[in-house]
């Protein structure tokens, strides 16, 4: 799902997005729940979708801003 140089963030916002059931065992292993809350903490401005914005709300018990959802508007 991501290159070597893909970003800690990029990679969990795209498996919190996209990701299979292989991936997030994978992101499991490699990032510390710490890791995880940070990027959640930190959030990709316009990279999430409905859905996997509210699953990282509910599962990290955190609130992420309206603008980091994307937007379709041309």
């Amino acid at each position: 799902m991501a290159g070597v140089h893909t970003s800690d963030r990029v990679t969990i916002t795209r498996i919190f997005n996209y990701g299979t059931l292989a991936e997030w065992q994978r992101m499991k292993r490699r990032y510390t729940p710490a890791q995880i809350r940070a990027a959640l903490e930190h959030p990709l401005r316009g990279q999430w979708t409905r859905r996997a914005k509210r699953f990282a709300e509910v599962l990290f018990n955190v609130r992420l801003p309206e603008e980091v959802l994307i937007s379709y508007d041309a």
